[in-house]
């Protein structure tokens, strides 16, 4: 009789552990979920911010790039009516810069983002190159 009620009590903790054992299976299965959710909804954030970042730093970048290739217009307009002696001067240089111009424009609208690491680095070495050439192209205006 003891030996029946051992074995009654022996099954019953058995069955307990496993019934609690599950339970906490399915609590880590649900809280493994919700993590996962959770990190969907960061990426989709950190993606729309990315997105919002790069449109305006595309925006802001062509601005400068259309105010610099009005500029270069401008410029080659007065050497069409201008001596020879200007127009050798100066038409190699901005043709050069007319190039950069160009390049930069094909540069941003063939970017495609490639992690934070690129990102970060492309925008860096973007700035530099299209402040380097703004800066050319003033100081051969300011040379006139």
């Amino acid at each position: 009789m003891k030996t029946k009620y051992f074995i009654t009590l022996v099954s019953l903790l058995f069955a307990g552990l496993v019934f609690t054992s599950c339970e906490n299976n399915q609590k880590n299965v649900e809280e493994a979920k919700e993590d996962v959710e959770i990190a969907k909804q960061d990426l989709r954030d950190a993606r729309a911010e990315y997105d919002k970042e790069w449109q305006q730093f595309r925006t802001d970048s062509e601005l400068k790039i259309n105010v610099n290739q009005k500029k270069i217009d401008d410029f080659k307009v007065k050497l069409r009516t201008s001596s020879a002696t200007f127009k050798n001067k100066f038409e190699n240089e901005i043709m050069s810069l007319e190039a950069k111009s160009i390049e930069l424009k094909e540069r941003i609208s063939q970017y495609n983002f490639q992690g934070k690491d690129n990102w970060e680095a492309f925008k860096r070495e973007f700035n530099h190159d299209l402040d380097a050439t703004e800066k050319a192209l003033n100081d051969v205006l300011n040379q006139k």
